[in-house]
């Protein structure tokens, strides 16, 4: 056994016994690439120590998606040449839900792994989302635009949800073949714009083992619109009556008659005894006459047009603003977008909860 063999063993050993090792600590890399040669030249323990060692947190956060699907690729043919069937199913279902795209290289791997990978592969539903890191889109005529790619055919349900998980649109639901084009304008179901802050994309994968799969999308939601308030309608306080009212032709014809009155018996009051004048008479006749013709051309409901032209003037002000305002809002959506950013995605099971 030549010395790199036998070192590879002790180190596979002391990573299977959880101490250790006793050589100088090295990058999960440097472990991965052990690994594999371990594979490579047969020796399935010293490979399965060392690449179980890479991939066990917190060495395996250092590994890129790429890397640690290499790693798991590598420990699921390991595991398959150990006879640990089981173990070897469980390792390749963690790669397909690591990236459902993966498909390992069959100059690389012989039949047997890629059947077994295959197998996992179909009985393990879940789709990959790509979709741009950062992306500012106009706020009219535009979309968000995301690919989702399955681990193989399967029922989908897409939609975008809000915080608790409230449904507030259902993008699409149907069958999930090579690949789909999803698009959304930052709308809810019902055309309204979604409030900024963060939704998600969910896809929740029908007919995996146990009930649906969700994968979730975090999408951070910045929407840069300035508009206007319309302006309010004038109150009712700021409107002159258009009509005559019942007391304003009652006060009219009271008016007259107490006037009328008080020039026919003011004399009487001030000086006892003496006889009303017949001009008297006649202006206080004529103040009660003019009561009566003021209580009957003010009868009440008579239109006020004086009234009528002021309140049409100020309404058409309210309106012409309003219009404005319309106009210049129009514009501004037409100027405005929207920011959206792309979190990580996160795989929820049956019965799980997003963290």
């Amino acid at each position: 056994m030549t010395h790199a063999r036998l070192a590879r063993r002790l180190l596979a050993a002391a990573a299977l016994a959880g101490l250790p090792p006793a050589v100088p600590a090295q990058a999960p890399a440097a472990l991965v690439a052990q690994g594999m040669r371990a594979y490579q030249d047969l020796e399935f323990d010293a490979a399965a120590g060392l690449l179980r060692r890479a991939l066990t947190p917190p060495l395996a956060d250092s590994l890129d998606v790429r890397e640690r699907a290499r790693a798991l690729t590598y420990l699921g043919a390991t595991e398959r040449f150990r006879e640990r069937r089981d173990s070897a199913m469980a390792v390749f279902r963690r790669l397909v839900l690591l990236d459902p795209r993966y498909r390992p290289d069959p100059l690389v791997f012989p039949p047997e792994v890629t059947r077994l990978f295959d197998e996992a592969r179909l009985g393990t539903k879940v789709v990959a989302i790509r979709t741009a890191a950062d992306t500012t889109i106009p706020l009219e005529q535009g979309w968000l635009t995301a690919w989702l790619f399955p681990s193989s055919p399967h029922d989908v349900t897409v939609g975008i949800a809000g915080e608790g998980g409230r449904p507030l649109r259902v993008l699409y639901a149907g069958p999930l073949g090579d690949s789909l084009r999803i698009r959304w304008d930052g709308r809810d179901s019902g055309g309204a714009l979604v409030p900024g802050g963060r939704v998600w994309l969910t896809v929740a994968s029908h007919g995996s083992r146990g009930g649906a799969r969700i994968v979730q999308l975090p999408l951070t939601f910045d929407l840069a619109l300035d508009t206007l308030a319309h302006p309010a309608p004038p109150s009712p306080g700021q409107l002159l009556p258009e009509r005559v009212g019942r007391r304003t032709a009652l006060r009219s014809l009271a008016s007259g008659l107490v006037i009328g009155a008080a020039a026919l018996s003011l004399p009487q009051v001030v000086a006892p005894g003496e006889r009303s004048t017949g001009a008297r008479v006649a202006v206080g006749g004529t103040l009660v006459v003019s009561g009566l013709v003021g209580y009957f051309t003010q009868r009440p409901g008579r239109p006020l047009p004086g009234n009528i032209a002021a309140n049409r003037a100020l309404r058409d002000a309210w309106r012409r603003r309003t219009d404005s305002i319309v106009v210049d809002n129009a514009s501004r959506r037409r100027a405005a977008s929207f920011r959206i950013r792309a979190g990580h995605v996160v795989v929820v099971e049956a019965g799980e909860r997003a963290p």
